[in-house]
């Protein structure tokens, strides 16, 4: 009987049986091999923390495209949070990959717009105001004309600006204009917000 039992546990997890081959692992040295576990952890209960875990760290392209797609696919609350995480990456191309997979889970990105507009780093503020670009969800344009009206930094109202031309609401124009008023020394501020202003205002 001991033996029956010994047979049945190696149908039941091939890594036990003689001659299978190991499961993947996410550190694996081969980036091949670091996409099928990616693929396979995807459906395990810490598949978030480990997915942002290795795009993190992940230097292949591929790899990092997988890994966002398998965040993207599981389009909840907690994937949407783990990859807005790394929007204050360091490398561009990283903060790229999460901004286009929140933009595929607008139901839970839009959550994070209002944390995310109070985030101290600029850059990270920039990117939510990309995000609310993106998510095409009608309560953004709110969101937008609020985070205007206190956003102290020059970069981020550009990017405001910008946003808040392609709502189409008149209730924007003030906004746009207090913009103006607040970096008189922003030449290119100024031209930004004129240009969302001449926008609205031709429909």
């Amino acid at each position: 009987m001991g033996l029956l039992k010994t047979s049945q546990k190696a149908q039941e997890d091939p890594t036990q049986a003689a001659g299978a081959m190991p499961l993947p692992e996410l550190d694996d040295a081969d980036p091949m091999q670091r996409r099928r576990a990616v693929r396979m952890r995807a459906n395990e209960p810490d598949a978030v923390a480990a997915l942002v875990g290795l795009l993190a760290r992940e230097e292949d392209n591929l790899v990092r495209q997988t890994a966002f797609l398998e965040l993207a696919a599981l389009n909840s609350d907690e994937a949407a949070l783990g990859v807005s995480e790394l929007l204050s990456a360091a490398d561009p191309a990283l903060r790229n990959g999460a901004l286009e997979a929140l933009s595929t889970m607008p139901e839970h990105a839009v959550r994070l717009l209002e944390p995310l507009g109070y985030c101290p780093d600029p850059d990270v503020r920039i990117f939510a105001v990309l995000l609310a670009n993106e998510l095409h969800v009608e309560s953004t344009s709110d969101w937008l004309m609020a985070l205007a009206e206190r956003e102290d930094d020059a970069n981020v109202c550009s990017n405001l600006a910008e946003a808040l031309g392609g709502t189409g609401r008149q209730d924007v124009l003030p906004i746009l204009q207090s913009i103006i008023d607040k970096f008189p020394q922003e030449p290119f501020l100024a031209f930004a917000a004129e240009t969302a202003m001449q926008r609205i205002r031709e429909g």
